[in-house]
């Protein structure tokens, strides 16, 4: 076994000792191949330069005529690239629409609001440009209304003076507040008239004597709302009450230019308290009265759940002297105040801003009302830009617009 071993192993060796010998056969053999094959391409061209040469020699060529260049050219294309851009126009134009729709998540007018929510509308507030900036300064709207009342042009003259220049008219203005013009006052007025006809339909066996406005989130016009509305019901004879609900952030006393010592969480903590005492009359408003809000209180919602609200309310609806008493009340969401007060009225209306509130709050906020069991009577829309009045004049037809542009129509109807 061992004589074997040493054989294997001198075998292995002699094999080893070999290798050196292959490589350099094989370098060899490599370089023979790479001068063979440069031989062969070499003959090759040269086979083909002796058969062009022959080719020439035997058959002469000739230049039949000379070449040309196409005047329509295969590439570039006008033609096609116009077909191509206007086809990727018109998919990145509807994949922009499905994007923004998508990404859209507010009402773009009336009629989205009714087929979403599902309830009555009551009617539509427009946008006037008079009105802007009326929260975030506090203006004293009612001082600028009445100023503009008093500088009016009557119905024949502003009628033809509009038609003369789209500035004409314009009422109460500066260059830096928007002016109020006749066309404008009017249009608003005669949505809160619609607004106010549509609530009187909505009973037709008991009148609805106490109703409470309200809004989803905070700054969509609430409150303004409810001081247009009011002023607007006096002026077409209704008596009026007006109470500040809202003791959070009270707002009213601002806009109409009242004192705020006294009011209603005075009225729900003093027993010996009577509404008349600080009951305020609206200077220049025969028919028009105000409750503030009155003393802020750590605790709104017990004071509204009390039975001295529940006892004041229905003292106020039943007093000979109103014929309607309306509650701006704080947004739905986030708070239980509204709700609370809508237990105690007849009634309770939601308004929905377009394009300023996502379209699931507002149903959100119905839901809360119809758990507490308050009667919701319909919603309201407000338009709070010129971008989305017009997007609501057009989803809701010309119902504000039509017959008011003549000469004839242009002052009918001033209150």
């Amino acid at each position: 076994m061992g004589g074997g071993g040493v054989e294997k192993e001198l075998l292995l060796n002699r094999r080893f000792l070999k290798q050196p010998n292959l490589i350099k056969d094989y370098e060899e053999c490599q370089q023979q191949l790479k001068v063979a094959q440069d031989n062969l391409a070499s003959f090759l061209s040269t086979r083909a330069t002796f058969q062009l040469e022959q080719a020439q020699n035997t058959l002469p060529w000739k230049l039949i005529a000379p070449p040309q260049v196409n005047g329509y050219p295969e590439e570039p294309s006008l033609r096609k690239g116009l077909l191509n851009g206007l086809m990727l126009g018109v998919v990145a134009g509807v994949g922009a629409g499905l994007l923004r729709d998508r990404l859209d998540h507010g009402f773009r007018n009336p009629r989205e609001v009714k087929e979403e929510l599902g309830e009555a509308l009551l009617g539509h507030i427009p946008h006037v440009a008079f009105f802007q900036g009326v929260r975030e300064d506090k203006r004293f709207l009612l001082q600028e209304l009445d100023r503009s009342s008093s500088k009016q042009p009557s119905a024949e003259s502003s009628s033809e003076s509009s038609a003369e220049s789209p500035a004409s008219g314009a009422i109460g203005g500066s260059p830096e507040k928007p002016a109020l013009s006749g066309y404008q006052r009017f249009f608003y007025q005669e949505a809160f008239r619609n607004l106010f006809t549509s609530i009187r339909f909505l009973s037709s066996d008991k009148p609805l004597r106490s109703l409470a406005l309200t809004s989803t989130l905070p700054a969509e016009g609430k409150t303004l709302v409810n001081a247009l509305l009011a002023k607007t019901l006096s002026e077409m004879g209704q008596r009026v009450l007006l109470v500040d609900a809202d003791m959070r952030k009270p707002q009213l006393h601002h806009r109409l230019g009242l004192n705020n010592l006294t009011g209603l969480s005075n009225l729900l903590t003093e027993a010996n308290l009577d509404w008349r005492d600080v009951l305020q009359p609206v200077q220049g408003y025969d028919n028009w009265s105000v409750i503030t809000a009155g003393t802020r209180p750590p605790d709104t919602t017990r004071l509204l759940s009390s039975k001295r609200m529940q006892q004041l309310v229905t003292e106020l609806a039943e007093s000979d002297q109103f014929d309607i008493v309306l509650y701006d009340t704080p947004p739905v969401l986030g708070l239980a105040d509204a709700p609370l007060v809508a237990q105690h009225v007849d009634g309770l209306i939601l308004l929905v801003s377009l394009d300023q509130v996502d379209r699931n709050l507002p149903k959100e906020a119905i839901s809360r009302v119809r758990s507490s069991g308050a009667q919701l009577l319909g919603v309201v829309t407000n338009a709070l830009t010129e971008e989305s009045e017009h997007r609501a004049s057009y989803g809701y037809g010309n119902r504000y617009k039509y017959g008011y542009g003549s000469k004839k129509g242009y002052g009918y109807g001033y209150g």
